[in-house]
């Protein structure tokens, strides 16, 4: 009968040896090239990144001025103006235009101006109470477009000057007498908002609508 073979476990495999670390001397070559690389990028465009570092207080602090500079003239413009601004008692100092049918509301956010302006002349030539305003605001004045979608199209009316003294507006039409606007006309603002402030604007003010 034939001797059986005692079984003898393989020895596991050796562990993978770690890469060789390179010598000591070819690692510091490679932090001085790295620090020599910074120096010369700094040593090239050190005076401009120190100007810009310098400047950056300064880029803030304008920044800031605009953006609160922006914050007080949106507040100016943004209102309800037309020529009987309700609850001022000064309202006879204000020199205010007088018969005449004009009203302005105006919305403002960084200098951009939008809003809506009703007059007579608009009554009688589109079938709306008023059109739309959109502009861009230049210290004390603003150059805005009347506008509407008409028949699924995009249409420019005019174009007015709007300049601002403190809580009087006048308004200078662009399309000369051919105007929907009264030239010179000086609306004064309300000293509150009023949602409704432009609906019904023709049939408040009996005034004829286009077709009728």
């Amino acid at each position: 009968m034939a001797r059986r073979k005692k079984y003898v476990p393989a020895a596991p495999p050796a562990p993978p040896s770690a890469p060789p670390k390179a010598p000591w001397y070819k690692r510091t070559w490679v932090i001085l090239a790295a620090v020599g690389s910074a120096a010369f990028t700094l040593g090239m465009n050190g005076p401009t990144l120190l100007e810009n570092i310098r400047k950056l207080p300064t880029e803030v602090e304008m920044t800031h001025d605009q953006y609160v500079s922006w914050l007080k003239e949106d507040a100016e413009w943004a209102g309800d103006w037309s020529t009987f601004p309700e609850g001022i008692v000064d309202m006879a100092d204000m020199s205010l235009s007088e018969d005449i049918d004009l009203k302005i509301s105006l919305q403002a956010k960084n200098g951009e101006l939008g809003g809506m302006i009703a007059a007579g002349k608009v009554c009688s030539n589109v079938p709306v109470d008023f059109l739309l305003l959109k502009g861009t605001v230049s210290g004390t004045a603003a150059n805005v477009e009347v506008w509407d979608i008409i028949g699924g199209h995009h249409r420019v009316f005019e174009r007015l000057k709007l300049v601002r003294d403190g809580n009087v507006i006048t308004v200078h039409p662009l399309g000369g007498a051919s105007s929907w606007f009264p030239q010179g006309a000086r609306i004064g603002k309300h000293p509150d908002a009023n949602e409704a402030f432009m609906i019904d604007f023709c049939k408040e003010n009996k005034l004829p609508r286009t077709g009728q």
